[in-house]
């Protein structure tokens, strides 16, 4: 088993080898929550993996730490940013991140209502 990904995250992501497949969703990410040794950690790992031309799978957080995808952090926000799209470059990094914000703003806005 190996361990979540600490340093270099970006870095590690944009070098998988799916994401040169051509395709328009190789990876999808959600964060997690979990305490360790009293502390809690927070992790992003993708939900999807593929082989080749293969059809997309679902993919479990077990499976991703096997496959070395699990990346760690210290804070819930860094966690949810990266897991949205903080490690893309260019054009598909700012729409993600507007994504990010604008579900950010309407799950804000449910809560004001409440």
């Amino acid at each position: 088993m190996n361990k979540p990904i600490r340093k270099n995250r970006k870095k590690h992501l944009r070098n998988l080898p799916r994401n040169s497949s051509g395709r328009t969703a190789t990876v999808k990410m959600a964060s997690y929550e979990a305490e360790r040794n009293g502390k809690t950690k927070y992790y992003a790992a993708p939900t999807i993996t593929f082989k080749g031309n293969s059809p997309s799978k679902s993919q479990s957080f077990k499976q991703a730490l096997d496959a070395g995808e699990v990346y760690e952090f210290n804070k819930k926000k860094k966690a949810e940013r990266f897991a949205a799209g903080s490690w893309k470059k260019g054009k598909d990094k700012r729409d993600a991140m507007k994504a990010y914000r604008l579900s950010k703003k309407s799950k804000q806005k449910l809560f004001n209502f409440a």
